[in-house]
């Protein structure tokens, strides 16, 4: 990485809906969680500038885990979309936009070793704009991106290292990932040119490499929760030793049943999109409700 590129959002959010359930049998465990994010930001006559804007992200998280004869099979389901508006801008924007699907499969040799296999699927839901000023300083925006594309797909084999439920890695020295997007960002590239990897006139781009996947949660303090995902993927058939990473920290503040914060924070590095770290960064405070 010879740079980096800083992206940083601040939101100051109040969840007007939020509800978590969970169930639990003798072989199946599964949880879930609903919210709604708004943010509203007003001036009026104040000397010291700003602009008033709008934003609302609506997120989905659900957990799905199996558990038999030294079965343990996990699967994850997550996706958000946000928009923020801002007085006077022509164009609304986004803020979040993503869906995860997540299955890990294991079978158990030994105390805390399992064989295992993994699907992992990466996307979006809406269209991304670049966004930029014309001679008459007019603000216009270019299509970069769009629900599906680019989309990512991995399979894999390998071996699981679980602690508890609150703590494991899963690695797989044999992974397959594929890539697609629309051939509408792709047919127009000058030669040499890829979009997200893909070459010209190419709708898809296929990876062998290695991938690894580290996942812990637990308490900090009272009343203090953290969660961490952390996945990284090399190469094999382009640049080995380059490698994408992809890690995500929530922590969460109960301040009290139905008053929370939560501190996200988000750093991509994959140089098929841009070369360089990406970083996300979200504090939200509301009030929510859960059901167990």
């Amino acid at each position: 990485m010879r740079s980096i590129l800083l992206i940083s959002a601040f939101i100051f959010s109040q969840t007007l809906f939020s509800q978590e359930s969970e169930t639990l049998d003798s072989l199946w465990t599964k949880r879930g969680k609903v919210g709604v994010l708004l943010n509203q930001v007003g001036f009026s006559d104040w000397v010291g500038g700003g602009t008033n804007n709008f934003s609302g992200t609506i997120k989905f998280d659900y957990e799905l885990r199996y558990r038999y004869l030294g079965w343990d099979w996990l699967t994850n389901i997550e996706s958000a979309y946000g928009m923020a508006k801002f007085k006077n801008a022509p164009f609304a924007r986004k803020i979040d936009d993503r869906i995860l699907i997540q299955s890990i499969v294991g079978n158990k040799f030994s105390k805390n070793l399992s064989f295992s296999a993994f699907f992992n699927f990466n996307s979006q839901i809406g269209n991304g704009y670049k966004y930029s000023k014309d001679n008459q300083n007019n603000e216009t925006r270019e299509l970069k991106t769009r629900i599906l594309s680019p989309s990512y797909f991995q399979l894999g084999t390998g071996f699981l290292w679980k602690k508890d439920k609150k703590l494991w890695i899963n690695y797989s020295p044999i992974a397959s990932r594929l890539i697609f997007v629309s051939k509408k960002f792709t047919n127009n590239l000058k030669d040499g040119e890829s979009y997200y990897g893909v070459s010209k006139d190419k709708g898809s781009r296929y990876e062998l490499g290695a991938n690894l996947t580290f996942h812990s949660e637990g308490k900090l303090l009272e009343n203090v929760n953290y969660k961490q995902d952390l996945k990284l993927f090399s190469n094999y058939l382009d640049n080995l030793a380059n490698v994408d990473l992809d890690y995500l920290v929530e922590i969460d503040l109960d301040v009290n049943s139905f008053l929370s914060t939560q501190l996200i924070m988000q750093f991509i590095y994959d140089d098929n999109s841009i070369a360089r770290l990406q970083i996300r960064e979200i504090i939200g405070i509301g009030v929510q409700l859960k059901l167990n």
